[in-house]
């Protein structure tokens, strides 16, 4: 076996690993092998266009004719790829048979190669030129198409280090997932009395030991302990159960990482990756951390005996019809129409424009999956909306809306370029337009929580946690010297009042260190200024125009400029930190009268 090969052997065993396994109808996989052939047998991208004229780099020209060919002749050669890749990602959801799944990541092997060559081939490497050339005179369609390209070409790994990494990842995965924890007691006070004791569901979740040792379930000993000594001991030990089974996994994961900053002239990882951010520095986000750190409710390993103590929300119970009749009236008041043509197939309309369908259908989970992306001009979306019989309490409402909004923004973009309506300026603003859009769909339908509710506690608790969590990634993909946090263990106090005091296991009790790394802060920024930017605009006249700024965009105006033109200026990272943390005033309403939106109070 050649080094080639062998590397792609380690590739495909290191996805095996990230297969997502979940239950569904066996009837959805039937298709399948047809894509897995169609996948294939797929030509090189870069073979369609290789005959194009490109327009050279220092040609002078009036308009954007040429370029827009070149890039429509691109984007042609390249729908195929994408839309066998958006499928694929579908089925990867379901329980695949395992004759099935070798197939699968051959061929999410063989598109990786395929997208590689493309984007490292003379004529696109040429295209880009041209564009980057020709920018003072481009259309807003294709500076944007440009930086998408730009950014896409930067990230791509070689295969040795693509391999190691994915390796890499999947073994932190494993280790993870196992639920095994050995821990002799020291103090007999710290076992549960013979009675009150669970077996654990299986053998292989927990060691078995004569005496002293733990061996049940972690939860169920939690709930069950009252001491919080030793819950803590308890607890700490497991969140440090996968250390050294990952350590040299998740070691390798940040050289890696550190030798490709290094390759692009920054000084680590987290620099890097930043750089590409509206929050673009590691003392940004810190500042906006900082500004979101507060005490939970309660420590982590009280957690389960705090949630016992709570009563849910009281909220009434929703059929899957009647919850989805309430929100599609309120998407209809942003301009959006519904075409039932059956039961379980709804045809989106924005105005006179034809978005997609979604496809509804019954499962134990409420979930979206994309299954064609929309493209201007080229072809309408896919959605499957996966929805349960019932909807009982705030926590299940709450995702059903979120994922209903999620289909609703994905059917929203306007572009003629795949890139463009998948790809955002930066990954921390882009889902800013569909958490605006939840948070206005779920207008009228979920109610606030109650104070000290289940889900009140659970809700900032869980911020908390991924507050600290952000602060250990951005720190641990940092050279010493740049750290942006001297004290983790101060950190931890400051967001849960007590120490947890192994600070040596914080990187290894979450999957995300590997998968979003110093950009796990986003989804919290993200969140803040989604909810800034709806209470601020709530009583605009005309919800609409928000609703085409942030989601449609058919001008393709950079994010700021939109920010801008909705919450008025400032709009600069420190600020927007800032008048998040202080929330929005009624001083800040009234400004509105002068927005391009044309605000009415």
């Amino acid at each position: 076996m050649n080094v080639l090969n062998m590397l792609k052997s380690i590739f495909l065993i290191a996805l095996s690993f990230s297969l997502t396994l979940s239950t569904a109808a066996n009837a959805a996989v039937s298709p399948l092998p047809l894509l897995v052939e169609q996948c294939l047998q797929l030509r090189a991208p870069i073979e369609n266009i290789q005959g194009h004229k490109l327009i050279a780099a220092d040609e002078n020209i009036d308009n954007n004719t040429q370029l827009i060919n070149d890039a429509f002749a691109l984007e042609t050669s390249l729908l195929s790829l994408f839309n066998i890749k958006d499928r694929l990602n579908y089925y990867k959801s379901f329980s695949l048979p395992h004759f099935y799944q070798e197939s699968v990541l051959q061929c999410q092997l063989h598109l990786a190669d395929l997208m590689s060559d493309t984007l490292n081939s003379p004529w696109v490497t040429r295209f880009i030129d041209s564009l980057k050339q020709q920018q003072a005179k481009l259309e807003p369609e294709l500076i944007q198409l440009t930086a998408r390209l730009v950014t896409l070409k930067a990230e791509q790994l070689n295969l040795t280090d693509k391999s190691k990494l994915h390796t890499a990842q999947a073994t932190v995965k494993q280790g993870l997932r196992t639920q095994e924890l050995t821990l002799q007691f020291t103090e007999a006070d710290c076992q549960l009395p013979i009675e009150t004791r669970q077996q654990p569901v299986n053998s292989d979740n927990a060691k078995t030991h004569p005496n002293k040792t733990f061996n049940q379930s972690i939860a169920t000993y939690l709930i069950r302990q009252k001491d919080p000594g030793c819950q803590k001991l308890v607890w700490q030990a497991y969140q440090g159960r996968a250390k050294k089974k990952n350590e040299h996994a998740l070691n390798r994961i940040y050289q890696l990482r550190h030798n490709q900053a290094r390759l692009a002239q920054f000084q680590d990882h987290t620099h890097l990756v930043l750089n590409k951010q509206y929050l673009s520095t590691p003392e940004l986000v810190k500042t906006f951390l900082d500004s979101q750190t507060s005490l939970a409710p309660t420590p982590p390993w009280q957690l389960g005996n705090k949630l016992a103590q709570s009563k849910r929300s009281v909220t009434d119970i929703l059929s899957s019809a009647s919850l989805l009749s309430h929100i599609q009236g309120r998407a209809e008041t942003l301009g959006f129409r519904f075409e039932i043509i059956t039961d379980d197939i709804h045809r989106v309309w924005y105005r006179e424009r034809l978005l997609g369908d979604i496809f509804v259908s019954s499962a134990t989970r409420t979930k979206t999956h994309t299954l064609r992306v929309p493209v201007l001009g080229r072809q309408y979306g896919q959605i499957q909306f996966l929805v349960k019989a019932n909807y009982k309490n705030i926590s299940d409402k709450t995702r059903f809306i979120s994922e209903y909004a999620s289909a609703l923004s994905s059917l929203s973009s306007s572009s003629h370029y795949y890139l463009l309506n998948t790809l955002s300026e930066t990954q921390d603003t882009s889902a800013i337009g569909q958490l605006w859009l939840n948070m206005y769909l779920s207008e009228g339908i979920i109610s606030p929580v109650e104070i000290n509710s289940r889900e009140s506690t659970m809700s900032l608790f869980s911020k908390q946690l991924k507050i600290f969590r952000s602060k250990v990634a951005l720190n641990f993909y940092s050279a010493t010297n740049k750290q942006a946090y001297v004290s983790l263990e101060d950190e931890f106090t400051h967001s849960f009042s007590l120490l947890w005091d192994k600070s040596e296991d914080y990187p290894y009790n979450f999957y995300a260190i590997v998968t979003s790394g110093p950009l796990y802060y986003q989804q919290m920024w993200q969140e803040s200024l989604a909810e800034y930017i709806y209470l601020a605009t709530k009583h605009c006249k005309n919800q609409h125009d928000v609703y085409k700024s942030l989601l449609v965009n058919e001008g393709f105006k950079p994010f700021e400029l939109r920010l801008s033109a909705l919450i008025g200026d400032p709009v600069d990272p420190l600020s927007l930190i800032k008048r998040i943390k202080d929330g929005f005033s009624f001083s800040e309403i009234v400004y509105q009268d002068q927005y391009d939106l044309t605000c009415t109070i």
